[in-house]
C-alpha cells in the first residue's frame, strides 16, 4: 500500500514539474503557450495575453489582462499590459496611471517606455523624452524606429540640449546611440555631442573617431570639427 502512494506522490510531483518546465519554456518559445495548463500557467499567461491585448475585443483583452495581473502582479511589463487594454476600454485616465507606474517600475518595460516616450515627446517636454530615449537605447529596443525617434528629438534646439544632457550622464545606453549615428542628420547630431562633451560627457573614442571619419569624407567641416573637440576629452 505504501508503495503505491509513494508511486502516486513521485507520478505527481512529476507532473507538476512538467507543467512548471513546460511554462518556463513558453517564455522563450510562445508557440508552446497554450500547451500549457491553465493551473501552471504563468509565464505561458503572459505570452497569451500579449496576443490577446493587441488582437482581442477590448472586453476579452482587459479581463485578460486584469487576471495576469492578479496572478503575477509585480512584472512592469505585466502593468503596461493592462494599461493598454485599459486604454482599449476607453479608460485613458487609469491607463497612463498604469504606464507611470510600469515605468517606475521597471526601466527595462519596452512598452511603458515607449508609451511615456510618445507622451512626453508630444507634451513637449524633451529632458523627459531624453530619459526615455536612454532607456529604450539601453534595453535595445528593436519594436520601435528608435533612431527616428531619437532623430525628431534632436529637430529641435531643445531637445538636442536635453539629449545632451542625458548624455553626460555617462550611461552605458550611449554606445548604442552613436552606433546608430548614420540615421541622424550630421549637424544635429554634432552639436548634440559637442554640448555633451562641454557638459563633462567621457564619450567612446573609437565611436566619436568613426563619425568624425565619416564627416571629414562628407567634407562636412563644422560637424568635422565639432567631433575633433569632443575626442578631446573622449574615454578609451
Amino acid at each position: 500500500m505504501i508503495r503505491y502512494v509513494w508511486i502516486s506522490l513521485m507520478v505527481i510531483l512529476a507532473l507538476l514539474a512538467s507543467g512548471a518546465q513546460l511554462d518556463r519554456q513558453a517564455r522563450r518559445n510562445p508557440m508552446l503557450a497554450p500547451l500549457v495548463p491553465s493551473m501552471f500557467r504563468s509565464f505561458a499567461q503572459a505570452r497569451q495575453v500579449i496576443s490577446t491585448v493587441r488582437s482581442a475585443e477590448p472586453a476579452e483583452a482587459l479581463k485578460a489582462a486584469e487576471l495576469l495581473v492578479q496572478r503575477r502582479p509585480i512584472p512592469a511589463e505585466h502593468l503596461s499590459l493592462l494599461a493598454i487594454a485599459k486604454a482599449r476600454s476607453g479608460d485613458n485616465a487609469n491607463a497612463m496611471l498604469l504606464l507611470q507606474m510600469a515605468a517606475q517600475r521597471g526601466w527595462r518595460d519596452s512598452i511603458a517606455q515607449q508609451s511615456m516616450f510618445g507622451i512626453a515627446f508630444n507634451a513637449g517636454d524633451m529632458a523627459e523624452a531624453s530619459r526615455r530615449l536612454a532607456a529604450l537605447w539601453g534595453i535595445g529596443e528593436r519594436q520601435m524606429p528608435l533612431a527616428a525617434s531619437t532623430a525628431k528629438v534632436l529637430a529641435t534646439p531643445e531637445g538636442r540640449k536635453a539629449m545632451a544632457a542625458a548624455m553626460s550622464t555617462n550611461g552605458r545606453w550611449i554606445n548604442a546611440f552613436l552606433t546608430e549615428s548614420e540615421a541622424m542628420p550630421p549637424h544635429h547630431l554634432a552639436q548634440t555631442i559637442a554640448m555633451a562633451s562641454a557638459k563633462g560627457a567621457h564619450l567612446n573614442c573609437a565611436a566619436l573617431q568613426r563619425i568624425e571619419t565619416v564627416y571629414a569624407k562628407r567634407k562636412l567641416a563644422a560637424e568635422t570639427e565639432m567631433l575633433a573637440t569632443a575626442r578631446q576629452t573622449c574615454s578609451r
